[in-house]
């Protein structure tokens, strides 16, 4: 089962047969001059700490706006996949550190990254490479190309809230904070996060990386507010579909608890011959290890911890997250924090005792409650955990 675990993060060693054969999908470039691209650049990973980076470049018709707005988003994922194929990385070799003194194709990359809105961009590009970019992590995109050179040639829409923390020497830690609070998308933290507009020493930071290192930034930084909320004093249940992940979102009386259960149901993409069932769990204390259960962890856990802060309550909080075959393609950890934001943006179910909650809940799960049941730890109800024992 190590397939489920790795997630095409190579732990067996060679190349990852799942996202190869995605990869071996025939894509093309013709002539790239002038194009639009979201406001969006990819840092990539290999050669860690010189990096490969570059704007995103539209190659179809589609409304640049659509491809980093999971909101406006087909509901199919081949819809989505083939969205993302249509958007090609353009990259350029950088040390990571550059971004402490920047030339002038690292502040076009920035200027990109900051926009609110879609951005004109002129590159001239001497290699393309056919092979698209499939991560467990990262929403997926198509082909990439290497540039001599880019230009923007419209005017970048840049927050001077965003001019001013960047300017400011603060850790980025406090950075995330503090825009957060001000109401940017956690993709926007991560955009700007990667290409090095935050922090005290600035450097570029791989995309996969920046995704999971602003969930857990910001839901670290609320949880030393919420430790000392009341408690909530009834059980609520949030459910929520779509793109093949199923959400349970549980939250009991308790101080607080975080524990995701995950599923694949046999032949889904990372499961093809058997359910696997994995958890991962924590309590107020911040998580010293990164999860086995990858990115997905902290993107399921943002929201959850975000609507404590919200409510002003701490809690216990199971979130169940159960993936089926019709999950055909990944598509990013995105899938798992905007399914959990949605459940919690639903109107609950309510309950008087934990048992009855996930009954419910397990009404509409398709695996077996004996199976995943025996998987949840509630270390502040011995009583209950005497009742899953039994079950």
């Amino acid at each position: 089962m190590l397939c489920v675990r790795c997630k095409g993060r190579n732990l067996c060693g060679t190349s990852c047969p799942i996202l190869d054969s995605f990869r071996s999908k025939n894509l093309f470039l013709n002539d790239v001059d002038e194009r639009p691209t979201p406001p969006s650049v990819f840092v990539g990973r290999t050669g860690y700490p010189r990096v490969f980076a570059g704007p995103m470049i539209v190659l179809g018709n589609e409304n640049p706006e659509f491809f980093e707005n999971p909101a406006r988003y087909s509901k199919n994922v081949e819809d989505v996949l083939a969205l993302r194929m249509s958007l090609a990385r353009t990259y350029k070799n950088f040390s990571v550190f550059s971004a402490l003194n920047p030339d002038r194709l690292l502040l076009e990359l920035q200027e990109i990254a900051a926009s609110l809105k879609d951005v004109d961009v002129e590159g001239e590009y001497e290699k393309i490479i056919k092979k698209p970019a499939i991560d467990d992590i990262v929403m997926p995109s198509g082909i990439s190309a290497v540039y001599r050179k880019i230009r923007i040639t419209s005017n970048p829409k840049i927050p001077s809230k965003l001019e001013k923390i960047a300017s400011d020497d603060i850790k980025a830690v406090e950075a995330v904070r503090l825009l957060h609070e001000s109401g940017y998308s956690t993709s926007y933290l991560q955009r700007v996060l990667s290409v090095g507009l935050l922090g005290i020493e600035k450097k570029l930071v791989p995309t996969r990386w920046s995704i999971t290192a602003v969930h857990d930034m910001i839901a670290e930084e609320l949880k030393k507010e919420i430790r000392y909320f009341d408690e909530i004093n009834e059980v609520l249940l949030f459910s929520y579909e779509h793109y093949g992940n199923h959400f349970e979102v549980i939250l009991y009386p308790s101080c607080y608890t975080f524990q995701l259960v995950e599923i694949w149901i046999e032949k889904s993409l990372w499961s093809p011959e058997r359910t696997w069932i994995g958890v991962d769990c924590e309590g107020i204390k911040r998580k010293s290890q990164y999860s086995e259960l990858s990115g997905g962890y902290y993107a399921a856990r943002l929201p959850v911890v975000e609507f404590m802060h919200r409510m002003r309550r701490q809690a216990g909080a199971i979130v169940i997250r159960e993936i089926k075959p019709e999950y055909s393609a990944p598509l990013g950890v995105w899938v798992v924090e905007e399914g959990v934001r949605e459940a919690l943006n639903s109107k609950p179910e309510r309950f008087e005792d934990l048992e009855d909650a996930l009954r419910n809940a397990g009404s509409r799960i398709k695996t077996d409650e004996r199976l995943w049941k025996k998987h949840i730890k509630l270390f502040f109800q011995p009583s209950l955990d005497q009742y899953l024992g039994s079950s």
